[in-house]
């Protein structure tokens, strides 16, 4: 039997992998492959300044002034104590206010690395008990460097020139 080009690389496709599963083992748990990576929560990513900026409850520019671990919810989270330089949005608790995020690197997603004496612009959602929580991982901060207001390596949306203004910041 003669196959045509397509469908002869694609047997050849098919059989690289099937070689390649039985000689190395799967991706995933069970006998011969890695161990099958912990569960990921599946978070919204906002493509548009407006979405992100409007399912924020909180916006605000603060400092950090302390962080601590805690898996009190039933995963490994960070509560940052922040200080609240400036608001664009909503009304937050107080001049100083917690904000809680996926401790980096134990949880998935894995939460930003927020640094104590640093400032950030954090969008953050009230939760049901209260607590403030960033509106996802990759969204939910933005560092500030020289006046500006920067998304993290993965996040391309940029924060609205209002909203910026009212913190004080320009892009």
């Amino acid at each position: 039997m003669v196959l045509s080009g397509a469908v002869a690389a694609l047997a050849v496709a098919v059989a690289v992998v099937v070689t390649l599963v039985t000689v190395y083992g799967s991706q995933g748990g069970g006998s011969g492959g890695r161990p099958a990576e912990p569960p990921a929560a599946d978070e919204p990513y906002y493509r548009t300044t407006g979405d992100l900026e409007r399912h924020a409850d909180v916006v605000v520019r603060a400092r950090v002034d302390a962080t601590r671990e805690t898996d009190q919810d039933g995963f490994p989270e960070t509560i940052a104590t922040v200080r609240v330089v400036a608001t664009g949005k909503g009304k937050p608790p107080g001049r100083t206010m917690h904000a809680a995020y996926p401790t980096p690197g134990a949880a998935l997603p894995s939460g930003p690395e927020l640094t104590v004496r640093h400032e950030y612009v954090l969008l953050l959602a009230r939760v049901d008990d209260g607590k403030y929580v960033l509106v996802n991982t990759i969204q939910g901060s933005y560092g500030i460097e020289a006046g500006r207001a920067e998304p993290g390596p993965h996040n391309r949306v940029a924060l609205s020139d209002g909203l910026l203004k009212a913190l004080g910041l320009t892009r």
